[in-house]
């Protein structure tokens, strides 16, 4: 791999740049996470949402449902109605920052705290080699251990109807801070993803979609359930589901 060593500066303003400079998608793995309105960080990721990228935050999730939901109140719930895609992994400890042209390897956490008193390095990387060779092992090595919705039900004894082992008042607060997290399939080979009707596919599978961009050309499966149905980037849902949306 050709990295370029950085220093914590350095590190932070190529972040940014990474970000900013994005044109499809976004992946920011980090443990931990407080990302003020203010900060650079944040404010880039806003930029990149409004320009219409993809932008995929992975972050940890263990043992403490309440520590989740109020990082996720207080600093994340905002860039989720903006687009942000959060995903959660028990145990995370990497920091990886990738988009479709750069790649940075750091021991940086987007915190706050990082940003402004820690001592951290990176490497950084444009070659596309080491791209592809990141996002490769984003995909074997991350990907497969991502929480789905049941996983954390399961996690925390929250049943299918919303009951929890927790006392009322504790789930009352935990269900109205945590994020609802809507379930869809990728149109082309009906993976999980989140529901999007307008990201209907996974990320390998809209990487090879946007080589040719023919909104038209036909798929597999609904975005919406799953089932067969020869699902478009225009038209991703089949006519049930499209009812049930608009519903």
């Amino acid at each position: 791999m050709n990295l370029t060593l950085l220093n914590t500066d350095e590190t932070i303003s190529k972040l940014v740049s990474l970000i900013k400079n994005a044109r499809k998608h976004v992946v920011l793995v980090s443990p931990y996470v407080t990302l003020g309105k203010e900060d650079r960080i944040g404010q880039a990721i806003r930029a990149a949402l409004s320009n219409k990228v993809s932008v995929t935050l992975i972050f940890r999730l263990d043992d403490d449902l309440q520590a989740f939901a109020r990082t996720f109140s207080e600093y994340l719930q905002e860039l989720k109605e903006r687009g942000l895609q959060i995903r959660l992994l028990p145990k995370l400890h990497a920091k990886l920052y990738w988009s479709e042209s750069e790649v940075i390897i750091s021991s940086l956490n987007l915190l706050s705290s990082s940003f402004l008193s820690s001592i951290e390095v990176g490497l950084w990387s444009q070659e596309p080699a080491d791209v592809s060779e990141v996002r490769e092992f984003i995909r074997k090595e991350i990907e497969p251990h991502l929480l789905s919705r049941e996983d954390i039900q399961r996690r925390f004894g929250i049943k299918a109807d919303g009951d929890t082992r927790a006392p009322r008042s504790a789930r009352q607060a935990e269900r109205s801070r945590a994020p609802a997290v809507v379930q869809g399939f990728c149109i082309r080979c009906a993976v999980e993803i989140e529901l999007d009707p307008e990201k209907p596919y996974c990320w390998d599978h809209y990487q090879k979609w946007a080589e040719y961009g023919n909104a038209d050309y036909e798929d597999s499966y609904c975005h919406g359930c799953g089932d067969d149905f020869p699902a478009t980037m225009n038209k991703p849902l089949c006519r049930s589901c499209y009812r049930k949306m608009r519903d």
